[in-house]
């Protein structure tokens, strides 16, 4: 086959803590089974200060053989405005853009066996294949899912390969650790641009997912493994994982003002009575009712900007985790038992999520 032209985007952030992991995701890019001349890597650093990017410029710089461009950013834009920055610096001809986390690594016939895919199937807007959890055997991510509460949840996770996949299937997203997008439907679908800026580091790929379903592209995940990944490194623990989880939680209720969820009014009084409830009548407006006061507000704010820049998502046009009202209860319990439920639902659906060739 004729390869086409790509651009892998791959975003660092103060990632000294975990450089030789890095260092081996650099390593895999550099070492891919693809033509070196049909293939760029467009480096975006937001903003480190802890050495990282100076230890990275360092490795590309022996890479002499690897096409590739470096963007130092004065300060951290997040998943979403790095990777948007990656995107407008890739190449005029790149047919295709590859994001990877600098967590993951891709494996030596990984990009080949996405494109060759994409390449057959040009109705195919963007897809992934499986990554291994680091190290393992067992699955990180298969594809990804959205339900009707907008949240996301992750096929496969921890089943040992090659489970019970065995041909390509239709996903809400594909997961941003590794995922390849065909340009010209990011062109037509997204004004330009991978992500919104807005959400910087969750509700990025989902949110891009139901984006190019809106406009009636698709998103598949193929059987074959493409790359690992060692999940959760990007925002760690401690301040960062407040961080995260803040993040998480306000796209989650901005995204109920740009959808068209049955349950929106559903999701806006849960917060309410989770604020309600971290209340204490003793000592007052507590810290935790603070910070979901804050979500509920920031979130809707963000939600409503974007509503009136035109920003809509039809979600019911992408394969979706449909809750009925008997089984809502369950979402709103214990993580484990929404884990159990969404591993229900894919066992029963993953027939008619199948693409058969």
């Amino acid at each position: 086959m004729a390869y086409p032209k790509i651009s892998i985007i791959w975003l660092n952030y103060n990632s000294m803590k975990i450089l030789p992991l890095v260092l081996q995701s650099l390593e895999s890019i550099a070492s891919i089974d693809y033509p070196s001349d049909r293939y760029e890597l467009i480096v975006v650093d937001n903003g480190s200060t802890d050495g990282s990017f100076e230890e990275i410029k360092g490795f590309l710089e022996r890479k002499s053989s690897l096409r590739r461009k470096i963007v130092k950013l004065d300060y951290n834009l997040g998943f979403a405005g790095g990777n948007n920055i990656g995107f407008i610096a890739r190449d005029r001809e790149s047919k295709y853009v590859l994001l990877l986390n600098n967590d993951a690594v891709l494996f030596q016939e990984g990009l080949r066996v996405l494109v060759e895919y994409a390449e057959k199937h040009s109705g195919v807007a963007g897809l992934q294949g499986v990554v291994l959890k680091y190290g393992s055997k067992l699955i990180d991510t298969a594809g990804d899912y959205i339900d009707e509460l907008l949240l996301t949840h992750v096929l496969g996770s921890n089943q040992e390969y090659p489970w019970i996949l065995r041909k390509p299937i239709y996903v809400t997203y594909v997961d941003g650790c590794c995922s390849l997008y065909r340009v010209e439907s990011l062109l037509k679908c997204t004004g330009g641009k991978l992500f919104i800026n807005e959400f910087f580091g969750y509700g990025d790929d989902n949110v891009l997912g139901l984006m190019l379903w809106s406009c009636d592209c698709r998103l598949i995940a193929i059987p074959e493994i493409i790359a690992s990944h060692a999940r959760g490194l990007t925002f760690g623990r401690g301040r960062k994982s407040t961080t995260s989880t803040y993040l998480s939680e306000r796209n989650r209720v901005a995204l109920t003002q740009i959808t068209n969820t049955r349950y929106k009014h559903i999701l806006l009084l849960h917060a309410l009575r989770n604020l309600i409830t971290s209340t204490l009548p003793r000592t007052g407006f507590s810290n935790l009712a603070k910070n979901r006061a804050r979500v509920i507000i920031d979130g809707v704010k963000l939600g409503r900007r974007l509503k009136n820049q035109g920003v809509f998502l039809d979600i019911y046009k992408a394969p979706l985790v449909k809750i009925p009202l008997r089984d809502l209860r369950v979402f709103f319990t214990a993580r484990r038992l929404i884990k159990k439920y969404f591993e229900n639902w894919a066992y029963k659906n993953l027939n008619l999520l199948t693409i058969e060739d």
